[in-house]
């Protein structure tokens, strides 16, 4: 449905250097599939998706929609904005403060070509509406709308002009955390219902993993990393990957063997792998759910990945509780269900399947999951 193929964007102001704000970006997105594109302040993403939407002109490389070629660099085509059949919710959601309901939403499909009959534009609206559930407020002025409204507003613009893709643009940002939870559930539940193929931008991991099929990873212009949240969150390619998705133990080491690791918490076996050498430094990623807690018990047989320690302290969170156990001097972070309490010594495992290794100095390239 989507395929973008080596697709770059570069901006230079005068007297300054280059920044490319994507640098060789390949994505297929497939049909009926609800894609992310997640990632800190200026990763690429908004930039991207909008050389999708045809609001911003790429420098180089291709994008197919639908089996359309709507820009090539190569074979220089360039189809404008209105002639791709995409449907766009802005940030700001763009709703004209002196129009109703019915006039935002229809606003659109009166600049369609060829022009749609009145009976067909209210249809079309009134359809739309009834899919976001604000059927019968039509004639609503917008300036008295929540902001939970206006976003349905500017979505259900979107849905009545009967988009082959739906791009989103951090949709959800202007809203509070109890409304954007309620509404981004109404938007999986509305895209799977019309099996309509959905591109979207975010910088909050919850929003992408609640969201998506799959995800997309930016940063500064590149993909470090694509697959389902599953994939992204358990099995990271690349620590700032690792970082993005939640709270993470870092511990350096040295490779003693090819599965195995010196660290200061003690020596952890770790998945086998022909790409690190013995005496290589690197840095170890544990997820705090990942640590296992065990009450201590005098004589028992230690375990693969089992170390002894002390509880430093426990952060009460609603369902869960965060201790910080001190292991060989290190703080090591553990997360649990609310109901386990425990304190003093105690023994923490790790299960090897559940470590990641990267290279030492990988910490240095992790960046920030705030920002937009």
């Amino acid at each position: 449905m989507i395929e973008i193929r080596g697709l770059g964007k570069d901006f230079q102001r005068a007297g300054e250097s280059v920044v490319h704000a994507l640098r060789t970006v390949d994505v297929t997105v497939e049909r009926g599939e609800f894609f992310v594109l997640l990632g800190p302040s200026g990763s690429g993403k908004t930039t991207l998706l909008r050389c999708v939407a045809g609001l911003a002109v790429p420098d180089r490389g291709e994008i197919v929609l639908d089996g359309v070629t709507v820009y090539s660099g190569d074979k220089r085509i360039l189809v404008p904005p209105e002639r791709r059949g995409l449907g766009m919710v802005f940030q700001s959601y763009a709703i004209w403060p002196h129009m109703t309901i019915l006039e935002n939403v229809a606003l659109p499909l009166t600049q369609k070509r060829p022009r749609l009959g009145k009976a067909e534009i209210r249809e079309r609206v009134a359809r739309a509406l009834a899919l976001v559930g604000l059927e019968g407020m039509e004639g609503r002025p917008t300036p008295l709308l929540s902001g939970g409204q206006q976003q349905r507003v500017a979505l259900a613009r979107s849905l009545a002009t009967e988009p082959v893709v739906l791009l989103m643009d951090e949709p959800l940002s202007n809203l509070d955390a109890r409304l954007r939870e309620e509404v981004r559930k109404e938007i999986r539940s509305l895209a799977a219902r019309l099996d309509i193929t959905t591109l979207y931008v975010t910088h909050d991991q919850v929003e992408a993993m609640e969201l998506a099929d799959r995800i997309a990873v930016m940063h500064e212009g590149d993909i470090l990393q694509q697959g389902s949240p599953e994939e992204l969150y358990c099995r990271p390619e690349d620590p700032r990957v690792a970082q993005f998705f939640g709270s993470t133990n870092w511990i350096d080491g040295r490779m003693r063997d090819k599965d195995a690791v010196e660290t200061a918490v003690g020596c952890l076996a770790v998945p086998d792998s022909d790409t690190r050498a013995i005496g290589d430094a690197v840095v170890v990623a544990v997820r705090p759910e990942d640590v296992e807690l065990i009450p201590d018990a005098p004589g028992a047989v230690p375990e693969e990945n089992y170390f002894r320690g002390r509880v430093v302290s426990n952060v009460f969170l609603g369902d869960h509780r965060v201790y910080t156990i001190e292991v060989g001097g290190f703080p090591l972070l553990a997360r649990t269900l609310a109901s386990v309490l425990v304190g003093g010594d105690i023994s923490v495992r790790i299960p090897r399947e559940r470590v990641c290794v990267f290279r030492a100095g990988s910490r240095n390239e992790i960046p920030s999951a705030a920002g937009s």
